[in-house]
């Protein structure tokens, strides 16, 4: 036998040692199980020596004879439990140590990963039956129904007025924004409002700004005596639009990217800065954030986006096909009435096809965040205090003017 020889029957030893010390370690007391420490490192041994000896069908009969030994044990303790994650465990720990001669990484992988998962049953059941929601979990279900059997289906190619709709890049775009708001909405649920406004404010403000917004103006029409520290929480969520934005449009056009990361990057930095400096004095542990914030895998949502992206990607080709650049400028603005990303990544999808200038789609986009920081702060002014309003009219203010001087600038430059 050569060194290598050697190396794949103590790496196999090493996989059925670790799949097996995780299963002893999370037996109950006097629980009886089919397949213990030293079982799983013979097993694995077992696959090894069948791999090193070139012998697959030996490999095969050794399995079925163990799957018949693993039944046998399973049958008799089929009173006291029904998992079959040991027995299952077993037969995947003589493949891997089969398969490590010529996969050596991918098996060494995978061991990990099942032993992490192994590991990981009393936090999962408890994740699952206490944090996951039977509307989160169907939604979820459904959207990956559309994502994987859905997508794969739409044609790749130009579609409608002078071509300007994909249906299968379009719905990329559409999975990408729910992605992002998935993920603002999964830390939502980990942290919980219990973490302060400050925090739930910033995770918040990647899955909706103007639930957010709303929500904060809300509760200091009820409790005026922290006005401002709901004002400039709102500040904080509001720029958490910005990344999120940034990376939308670097997905689609990275050319675009690049040019907007600093006016979006540096409007981040100063809603992060002046909410700090302002707000420093306030109390972001004691108050809580309560938002509406439904879940964004859900169906319908992921429908009225991809409706809107389409509706406003046509009238702005429209526009430039009629009036040029100051078409685009005003469905910019009426677009980021409504919502400033389905607006952004359209200007993007053009600027990457060559229907408008970088220079147009950057102050584009600055036009539509503009408009939808507007509507933010009218329903801050509707829903809220004077008081919210006025600090968070002042940060997004002070957020856009300095995105519009770092643009003048590379503009000038």
């Amino acid at each position: 036998m050569q060194y290598g020889d050697y190396l794949v029957l103590a790496e196999a030893l090493a996989i059925g040692l670790l799949i097996g010390v995780e299963r002893y370690k999370g037996r109950r007391e006097n629980e009886m199980k089919s397949a213990g420490m030293r079982t799983f490192a013979i097993i694995a041994l077992l696959g090894s020596i069948c791999a090193l000896l070139e012998q697959p069908v030996l490999a095969a009969v050794i399995f079925v004879t163990m799957v018949g030994l693993l039944a046998i044990g399973y049958w008799r303790q089929s009173e006291t439990s029904l998992g079959l994650t040991t027995e299952i465990s077993a037969m995947l720990a003589f493949w891997m140590g089969y398969l490590v001669r010529h996969h050596e990484r991918l098996m060494i992988s995978t061991a990990i990963v099942v032993v992490v998962l192994l590991a990981s049953k009393r936090s999962l059941h408890h994740f699952v039956r206490g944090k996951v929601t039977d509307t989160e979990f169907y939604d979820t279900v459904k959207f990956l129904v559309v994502v994987f059997v859905v997508l794969p289906l739409l044609p790749d190619q130009e579609m409608g007025y002078r071509g300007f709709f994909n249906p299968y890049q379009a719905w990329i775009l559409v999975i990408i924004v729910s992605t992002l708001s998935y993920i603002g909405y999964i830390l939502i649920r980990v942290f919980g409002s219990k973490r302060g406004v400050g925090i739930s404010a910033l995770v918040g403000g990647l899955v909706s700004t103007t639930a957010v917004t709303v929500a904060l103006a809300q509760q200091s029409r009820q409790n005026p005596n922290h006005s401002r520290l709901y004002g400039v929480t709102a500040v904080l969520a509001n720029s958490v639009q910005f990344p999120r934005l940034l990376v939308l449009i670097w997905i689609v056009f990275p050319e675009l990217g690049a040019l907007m990361s600093l006016p979006l990057g540096g409007m981040f930095v100063t809603g992060l800065l002046g909410a700090w400096i302002i707000g420093r004095r306030g109390d972001w542990r004691s108050n809580e954030l309560d938002a509406p914030l439904s879940n964004p895998y859900s169906f319908l949502p992921a429908l009225k986006f991809a409706a809107l992206f389409v509706i406003v990607l046509f009238i702005a080709r429209v526009g430039v096909a009629e009036f040029g650049s100051n078409g685009v400028f005003v469905v910019s603005g009426l677009s980021g009435l409504a919502d400033a990303s389905a607006i952004s990544l359209s200007l993007a999808s053009m600027a990457n096809t060559e229907a408008i200038s970088l220079h147009v789609a950057s102050w584009s986009i600055l036009i539509a965040v503009t408009c939808n920081a507007m509507v933010k702060w009218l329903l801050a002014l509707m829903n809220g205090s004077r008081d919210v309003a006025f600090w968070l009219g002042g940060g997004l203010l002070t957020m856009l003017l300095s995105g519009a001087a770092i643009l003048f600038a590379l503009a000038a430059r």
